[in-house]
């Protein structure tokens, strides 16, 4: 990396307006999907700090911040390493509130580990859902097996964080979009 950035891929310097470049994924901007629960680590409230700056912040104090008001849509963006390319993500909290032609945006789902999380989705099974979309479901690392209980048999990507070593989430961040910039690629050339 270059002295602007960190050894994970994260540009440290100040962000400047970027131009955002779309993807053949659907027209327009990919959407991710985060619960709307509030019992769960990454919601609506703290996905940016999590996935722009790799830094998780609980979602009460993240509410406490925000005092209560919640966003319908927060915009994310990542600068891809290869090609410096500035992809911008639109994420969202009401699956239902999405129209037919939003689902072919939809790329990555942050799953609670319930089944009544799809109850509004348009696919008919869980095997449907990851073949198309990216799961993820983030834990903290001391929690009990019963937390990922459902999600294990899922083709979903486990990814565990610490409750106080804050110096870790990078790495966790960076999982999400290796696997993001993944499917970014292999659709925009289909």
């Amino acid at each position: 990396m270059g002295s602007d950035g960190d050894d994970l891929g994260y540009d440290m310097a100040p962000k400047p307006k970027m131009n955002f470049k779309g993807s053949k994924i659907g027209e327009g901007v990919p959407i991710i999907l985060v619960p709307s629960a509030f019992q769960t680590s990454i919601t609506i409230y703290n996905v940016k700090e999590f996935l722009e700056d790799g830094v998780f912040i609980p979602t009460d104090v993240k509410v406490k911040q925000m005092k209560g008001a919640r966003p319908d849509c927060i915009t994310v963006q990542k600068i891809f390493s290869r090609d410096r390319v500035v992809m911008a993500y639109e994420v969202r909290d009401k699956p239902w509130a999405l129209k037919p032609e939003d689902w072919d945006r939809v790329v990555a789902v942050f799953v609670l580990g319930k089944e009544w999380q799809f109850k509004y989705w348009p696919f008919k099974d869980h095997v449907e859902i990851f073949n198309k979309i990216i799961g993820f479901f983030m834990r903290f690392e001391d929690d009990g097996v019963e937390s990922a209980k459902n999600v294990k048999q899922w083709n979903v990507k486990i990814i565990s964080i610490s409750k106080n070593k804050r110096h870790q989430d990078r790495a966790a961040a960076l999982e999400v979009w290796d696997r993001l910039e993944e499917l970014v690629r292999s659709r925009s050339h289909t």
